[in-house]
């Protein structure tokens, strides 16, 4: 019964425990229906936070009091990659902030700093990491991965510390979590278990039953009272005492991704794939907020005061900062990722100040982002946002991490005004249009807010320099170069929307002379190359650039645009009639159109340094700095073109550019301070060149550092380390260690009097001289390195000291010591006879006349003709021979003038001064010639160009020598191997050398000379007939010299035997010589009355029978015709007309007699008449035949032209022929033209197989192609072709 009592009292108890610790769970004092926080201890003592946390101990709660941030406004500070794999599962910071850890789907935890920078891998777990949680000291990690794992590590060196699954599954574990009060780890995942194991010794406590699904949520209230998990849809509270429930939510469709309990454990929020976020009172159990997500909710997490909630979603590109009093959206933070493949943040947590947020991005990659505060806040554009990256990694004045937002000057220079520690950054610097220059602006940079009494600091930091470009070898670059470039004028001219009277009237920029910027101007409206010079290509000037928003363009808005003016300019718009090309964002875009094949006509515009790069294809405009005139008058005007160069930038020389300006307010100079300097230091100027700019030149660096307060002279190069530098130092190459004025210069490179002399050795600084000697650098007149004051003779540069006081200066004197007026010898020396020769030199002391011997033969030199040759001394002939014939080279001729000198005659008369007198010499009055053995008057001496080269000519032939001194024995004149004694023509042309005749000989005994031999043909003439033989047709023949026709009969009819016809070729010699014969029988076809019969050739009455014959018995008594065997049809009665057949009469009137005196029978007869119609029709054959042989000598008779058949072109018609023109045919015999007109053909022929069967016609000119024309009589065309001549057919 004891025992039962005991029992019931132990069960009683145990059932008020709970009641008893829920008077003040949290034991924080303060019963827990009046604590706004009852689970988490808190000394608050407000109203509104009664105890709830308060980490100040000021009376309000955390809450009520807490730090938040413009997220919007916060920045990365750095994306870490390739550290992680896969999905970034896990973000969990260290207590202290120092460093965060990371896992995913590698298996490792890795380690990074508080800004993200990879420290090094933890640990490695048996699957992909999935949950870390930190122990409440910061000493341990819990890490929850696929595979059963959930072990605890050293959260600094990675040691394992313990297994808590220990193997008793191989299922996913999910989550993890450290309790708040450090004394349990919770574990779950895959199997739909929660398990809680004691931090004391890492033992296993218990399971957590009834969760519906696998655990995707562990956390607890912070003082460890409650764990809350979620599984599937539904999320549940357990005190951890007794594993009993305390709630039970059902609010989310989907599956619950993650839970996560506020610091002073007032709120539940958990996130769900129904993309929501529900916010639950943890005292009241009911719902404060839902807020709609539009995507997957992966991460929830309170900053450490409670005022801030972040969420990610898992596929999303941004994620999302609440305040936890409102629930209001303070910050988007975007930018991860941007497809549906990568973008997404799994995991983000802040860090325990509140001031960093640690991000896992979907797609592997980590990244921590901070407040802006936390950062050198530089706003500007595109160019400032190329140096974020340069300037993260570089920036090490502050802990300030360097972050870049995009913000125009009007906004940088807005906030600057109202004293934010923003830096701006632009190329055109501070917003006129809000503050104004001071008056000092030029040396100190500093600008007056016009609303505020803010100040703002303005220094350089670099150039944005840009550059004109054309196609490289086109028609522009021509232009440009035939005016020497562009000014900025005409820069202004071509980019300006402005209209001419805008331009040209003098405003914020000074006016144009538009004459000077374009003097061709045809004033179209329309900028064309043609308007800047009348040589120019007329085409529109197209410019073309970059997107306005890659900042190259601000550049041209502020030098010729007046961006800083109060009534700005414009680029003008692109339009049909004026077309401007904005290629987009790509450098390479601008450059690539130019040089592009249509790019010639366009002008592009970009950045400096990129162009200089990629300068292939492309010509780079040259610039002049003035903003009124053209280029060709601003040159004439003393301007230069300055051609594009890193160094020209730099320097500044460069006009295309302005400065990248930075700057600030003057109340956080304090803070921007250090980032201003880097900015002019050598990292951040190189940071600055390597993203493809150009610094600032050494004396803008120099001057820039003054306006931030430095003095940094020593920055300035100075080459010979005197202490001035080199851009003020005009001796810049002083030797170390002396003493220099302030232009650099010690007295040894100065030299004040301008004398060649430094001041050093000049003995005269301040009076300029060129003396050496006994000073340096005073007056020296005479130039002889004396000083005037010490020279005896100041104008005889010579001269400088007199000793003996003679007048004559040592230097000369000869005798210095002794006085003396000697001029001539020595000088300055004792002279006896006063002949001005010292007594020295005078061979003669006291004769005044002489002084000189220099042969020593006792005569002086005054009256010495051979002064230099002892046994000469007297010249009576005076030709230079001495008279002295025993001396050297004697006169031979004393009394008479002379110049022999050859063969040991000299001084005798020698005429033509050949050196041999006229005694001796065989040639007198040749000058090269001296000897001639032959006697024939020229000279045997080869040395000479004329000379005898036939030395031994027979006095027979010595008249009749040429100028080579050859008689006609001795020479060929003509070179055709006769001499000229035997040849009988001398002077045969060379050419025609080879055809003399050459024999010498008329006979065997060779005693008759032959009188032609040497002769050509074009010397001979036999005959005598004023001909020569290469001419004369018969050389043998006066009478006759040409053969026109070539028939053996000279052309001179006039001699017995002239060719009658001398223009057509004949055999005839009976009745004409020289004319046609067709049968040969010697008689002319005009004379044969049958030039078609050898036998006959007269038919003296007329009846068509010859006047031959052949029967001896008709020879009696005939007087006509003659004897012919086998004459035709011989004429029985020659005088007597017959119309008889010849068959009947033979050519008379009656029938021939039988021997018997009768007439022949009729059987007979009949027998002759069948024998006559054989013979008419023989005869009759016959005719025709005669008759076409008469035609074809008609033929003959017409010259044919040369033929060329056309191969493949055919024949063109004489009546196509645009020059068509007539060929006139001469008829030379009257009786051929009869016989041809008398011949007639019944059949129509249209083709022959040679033009000799031609029908009667004339001959037409050839056509182009060498083919033959012919027309008949019918008015018919024949052509020519391959095998013969055929009738045209249309």
């Amino acid at each position: 019964m004891r025992k039962a009592l005991v029992l019931a009292a132990l069960m009683v108890s145990m059932t008020l425990i709970p009641l008893v610790s829920a008077s003040d769970g949290d034991g924080d004092g303060i019963n827990d229906s009046n604590d706004v926080c009852p689970f988490a201890a808190g000394t608050a003592n407000s109203t509104a936070g009664f105890g709830c946390p308060d980490s100040d101990g000021d009376g309000l709660a955390d809450f009520e009091q807490p730090t938040r941030h413009a997220w919007s406004e916060s920045a990365s500070v750095r994306v870490t990659t390739g550290t992680t794999s896969g999905e970034v599962n896990v973000i969990e910071w260290a207590i202290n902030g120092s460093v965060f850890f990371a896992g995913s789907n590698n298996n490792r935890v890795t380690m990074y700093d508080s800004s993200g920078i990879f420290l090094k891998n933890l640990y490695t777990m048996q699957g992909d990491i999935m949950d870390i949680e930190i122990s409440p000291n910061g000493d341990n990690l819990v890490i929850g991965s696929k595979n059963g794992g959930c072990t605890v590590i050293n959260a600094t060196t990675g040691t394992f510390v313990a297994d808590l699954w220990n193997g008793t599954t191989s299922s996913d574990i999910y989550e993890v979590g450290w309790s708040r009060d450090d004394e349990r780890i919770f574990c779950g995942g895959f199997d739909s278990t929660l398990k809680s194991y004691y931090t004391s010794n890492y033992s296993f406590e218990k399971n957590f039953p009834g969760l519906p699904g696998w655990v995707s949520g562990i956390d607890t209230t912070p003082d460890g009272r409650i764990v809350f998990v979620s599984g599937n849809q539904r999320v549940f509270g357990f005190w951890t005492e007794n594993s009993t429930m305390y709630l039970n939510l059902t609010n989310h469709s989907n599956y619950v991704r993650v839970l996560t309990v506020s610091p002073d454990g007032r709120y539940l929020a958990t996130g769900a794939q129904d993309s929501t976020v529900i916010v639950t009172d943890i005292k009241s159990k009911s719902i404060i907020k839902e807020l709609s997500l539009g995507g997957w909710v992966h991460d929830i997490h309170f900053s450490s005061d409670g005022g801030s909630m972040l969420v990610t979603r898992g596929y999303g590109t941004e994620f999302y900062v609440y305040r936890t009093d409102t629930w209001a959206n303070i910050g988007t933070i975007s930018g991860f990722g941007t497809t549906q493949n990568n973008r997404g943040v799994f995991s983000a947590e802040f860090n325990e100040d509140g001031d960093r947020i640690a991000i896992g991005w979907r797609r592997g990659w980590v990244s921590v982002h901070t407040i802006s505060e936390n950062f050198m806040r530089v706003q500007g554009l595109h160019y400032t946002s190329l140096m974020e990256s340069p300037w993260k990694s570089t920036y090490t004045a502050t802990s300030d991490y360097v972050g870049v937002w995009e913000y125009g000057r009007f906004q940088s220079t807005f906030d600057a005004c109202e004293s934010k520690h923003y830096i701006g950054s632009t190329t055109n610097g501070v917003d006129p249009s809000l503050a104004t220059k001071s008056n000092n602006y030029s040396l100190t940079g500093i600008w007056e807010c016009d609303t505020t009494d803010e100040e703002i600091l303005e220094i350089p930091y670099g150039r944005a320099a840009g550059a004109l470009i054309v196609k490289a070898g086109g028609d522009a670059q021509t232009c440009i170069e035939t005016i020497g470039g562009l000014s900025l004028a005409q820069i202004r001219w071509i980019a300006s929307a402005s209209s001419r009277s805008v331009l040209t009237t003098a405003g914020g920029m000074p006016a144009l002379d538009w004459n000077s910027v374009a003097p061709s101007d045809d004033n179209d409206g329309v900028r064309e190359w043609s308007d800047l010079h009348d040589s120019c290509i007329d085409d529109e000037i197209i410019l073309a650039h970059r997107s306005e928003e890659r900042i190259d363009t601000t550049i041209l808005e502020e030098l010729v645009l007046c961006e800083n003016c109060a009534q700005k300019d414009s680029f003008y718009p692109s339009t049909s009639t004026r077309f401007r090309f904005d290629v987009g964002e790509d450098r390479e875009n601008v450059t690539d159109i130019i040089s592009a094949p249509a790019g010639d006509g366009s002008i592009g515009f970009t950045e400096l340094g990129f162009t200089l790069d990629n300068s292939d294809g492309l010509y780079i405009v040259p610039i002049v700095d003035n903003l009124t005139h053209g280029v060709e008058d601003a040159i004439l005007a003393g301007g230069h073109a300055i051609n594009a160069s890193i160094n020209a930038s730099r320097n500044g020389e460069w006009p295309l550019q302005t400065d990248m300006r930075a700057f600030s307010s003057v109340s956080n100079l304090t803070k921007n301070m250090p980032f201003l300097r880097y900015l002019l230091s050598e990292i951040g100027q190189l940071k600055w060149e390597q993203m493809g700019f150009v610094g600032l030149g050494v004396w803008d660096l120099y001057l820039t550092w003054g306006k931030l307060g430095l003095d940094m002279y020593h920055i300035l190069p100075d080459e010979d380390m005197d202490g001035v530098w080199d851009g003020d130092d005009i001796c810049p190459d002083t030797e170390v260690g002396l003493s220099v004025n302030d232009v650099g210069c010690p007295e040894n490179e100065l030299d004040d009097d301008n004398d060649g002399y430094t001041n050093d050795v000049d003995d005269c600084d301040e009076l300029a001289g060129t003396s050496y000697l006994d000073k340096i650098g005073c007056p020296d007149q005479d130039g002889d390195g004396w000083e005037d004051s010490n020279d005896t003779h100041p104008n005889d540069s010579t001269e400088w000291n007199d000793t003996d006081s003679d007048g004559f200066g040592d230097n000369s004197d000869d005798c210095p010591n002794e006085f003396g007026n000697s001029t001539e010898g020595s000088i300055g020396c004792l002279d006896s006879d006063g002949d001005t020769w010292a007594d020295l030199n005078d061979a003669f002391v006291n004769d005044s006349s002489e002084w000189f011997d220099f042969d020593g033969d006792g005569y002086g030199n005054n009256i010495d003709e051979f002064p230099y040759e002892p046994t000469q001394w007297l010249d009576s002939d005076s030709d230079g021979f001495g008279d002295n014939n025993s001396g050297l080279e004697g006169d031979d001729c004393v009394d008479v003038a002379g110049t022999s000198n050859k063969d040991g005659l000299f001084g005798c008369l020698d005429s033509d001064g050949d050196g041999w007198a006229d005694t001796m010499d065989d040639l007198p009055s040749d000058p090269l010639q001296h000897i001639d053995a032959d006697g024939d008057g020229i000279g045997d001496s080869i040395s000479s160009s004329d000379f005898d080269m036939c030395p031994e000519t027979t006095p027979e032939e010595r008249s009749m020598v040429d100028s080579s001194g050859c008689g006609p024995s001795e020479r060929d004149g003509d070179y055709d191997s006769f001499t000229d004694d035997v040849d009988q023509c001398p002077t045969t042309p060379l050419l025609k050398t080879t055809l003399v005749n050459t024999t010498l000989f008329l006979d065997e005994d060779k005693t008759i000379l032959n009188p032609l031999v040497g002769c050509a043909p074009s010397e001979i003439d036999l005959d005598g007939d004023g001909v020569t033989a290469d001419l004369d047709w018969d050389d043998n023949n006066a009478n006759q010299s040409i053969d026109s026709d070539g028939d053996g009969f000279g052309d001179n009819s006039d001699s017995p035997d002239g060719d009658d016809c001398p223009l057509q070729k004949g055999t005839s010699t009976k009745d004409k010589r020289g004319c046609l014969d067709l049968d040969s029988d010697g008689w002319s076809y005009e004379t044969d009355f049958n030039d078609g019969d050898p036998t006959q050739w007269k038919d003296t009455d007329g009846d068509g029978f010859g006047d031959n014959y052949d029967n001896m018995n008709w020879s009696e008594g005939r007087t006509l015709g003659q004897f012919v065997e086998g004459a035709t049809q011989p004429d029985r009665c020659p005088n007597e007309y017959s119309a008889f057949l010849y068959s009947d009469t033979q050519g008379c009137l009656t029938t021939p007699q039988s021997p018997d005196g009768t007439e022949q029978n009729a059987a007979e007869s009949k027998d002759e008449e069948e024998e006559s119609n054989l013979v008419l029709i023989l005869s009759l054959a016959a005719t025709g035949i005669i008759f076409v042989l008469f035609g074809a000598i008609a033929v003959l008779l017409r010259k044919k032209p040369s033929t060329k058949t056309a191969d493949v072109i055919g024949p063109v018609h004489p009546a196509l022929d645009n020059d068509e023109s007539e060929l006139e045919v001469t008829e030379t015999h009257e009786q051929v033209k009869l016989v041809e007109e008398s011949m007639e053909s019944n059949a129509s022929v249209d083709f022959v197989s040679s033009w000799e069967e031609l029908p009667t016609g004339e001959w037409l000119p050839n056509d182009e192609h060498g083919v033959n024309w012919y027309q008949d009589e019918d008015g018919r065309y024949w052509h020519s072709t391959d095998d013969g001549f055929r009738v045209w057919n249309e």
